[in-house]
């Protein structure tokens, strides 16, 4: 597998100053491999769960030590029974196709443990942070079917996370092609400088309890107000974003066209961990790592140390 390369200042300086940057052709094509293969795996199980006529029923309970792999038309359902409304694409006629999330997707499927891990992307975080080491800390995988026409609504990862500090980040990266037709991201350029927010339910701008926290405004219906950039990327692309930094994604409208992503998440010398109200169950917690303590520990691993420190 490729090493790591050496980061440019301007792309180092661009993801402190705006809160992301799309790193090019950073992930080699054996990791693209490792990748569509762990997505493939997946999507078998997916196909599994929906033949036995589970996929609308939460799929898997929420229970440590495993995967916890849906159909997020479930929070769409939930958002509604609220009283809030789906955020999607206008898209008449073809495939209704399903938006699917699989949290900690590393404890039941190898190849995304191995990018977690061993891939150079800790090693890119550790530049990005200018810190002497990289935890691992929480993966996604989101997967949006052609015609799943359901928006990712804009939100801040940081009120869903139990950890606290200013240097931890998500990469996401996909094995497809992504542009404006099957689901590309979109960031508020700066936005990791705003306060914190109240978590929503991911394809709704609803909240459910805000926990104090104020309610985002409304990006969906005002895009112009803000300084939004979406990035088109292609396989070995990733995207980095600080965890504060505001960011959502557009449906799939197309027809044949299958976005299959993973979002990994790693923290620097200064993060601790912080057991937020907001953050949601899915969250890995490890019962010897407590507030304000260092979250080095068998759930939150050491995955790169810079030799020169």
């Amino acid at each position: 597998m490729s090493r790591p390369r050496q980061l440019s200042t301007e792309e180092i300086e661009t993801y402190r100053n705006d809160g992301v940057v799309c790193l090019r052709d950073v992930l080699s094509l054996e990791w693209v491999k490792v990748l569509t293969q762990a997505m493939d795996d997946i999507l078998a199980d997916y196909s599994d769960l929906k033949t036995a006529g589970v996929q609308r029923d939460g799929v898997m309970d929420i229970v440590l030590g495993r995967s916890h792999l849906r159909a997020l038309s479930v929070l769409g359902e939930a958002a509604e029974a609220m009283g809030g409304s789906v955020l999607a694409e206008e898209q008449s006629g073809g495939r209704e196709g399903e938006y699917i999330l699989v949290n900690n997707a590393v404890l039941d499927y190898a190849g995304i443990r191995r990018i977690a891990l061993e891939s150079p992307l800790a090693a890119l975080a550790g530049q990005l942070f200018g810190s002497s080491k990289v935890n691992f800390v929480f993966d996604q995988v989101l997967i949006k079917e052609p015609g799943a026409l359901s928006r990712t609504a804009f939100h801040q990862d940081q009120g869903y996370f139990k950890v606290d500090g200013p240097q931890v980040a998500s990469f996401w990266t996909s094995c497809d092609s992504v542009d404006a037709d099957n689901g590309r991201m979109g960031y508020i350029r700066g936005s990791h400088l705003w306060a914190m927010h109240a978590p929503n339910m991911f394809v709704s701008q609803e909240t459910g309890p805000t926990h104090g926290l104020a309610q985002l405004p409304d990006i969906e219906g005002n895009e112009d107000e803000f300084d939004v950039i979406y990035f088109d990327v292609e396989p070995g692309d990733v995207i980095v974003h600080d965890y504060r930094t505001v960011h959502g994604s557009r449906g799939n409208v197309s027809t044949d066209r299958t976005r299959r992503a993973v979002s990994l998440r790693y923290a620097g010398d200064d993060v601790t961990y912080l057991d937020r109200p907001s953050a949601r169950g899915e969250f890995p917690v490890d019962d010897e790592v407590g507030d304000g303590d260092s979250l080095d520990s068998a759930t939150f691993p050491v995955v790169w140390r810079d030799q020169d420190r």
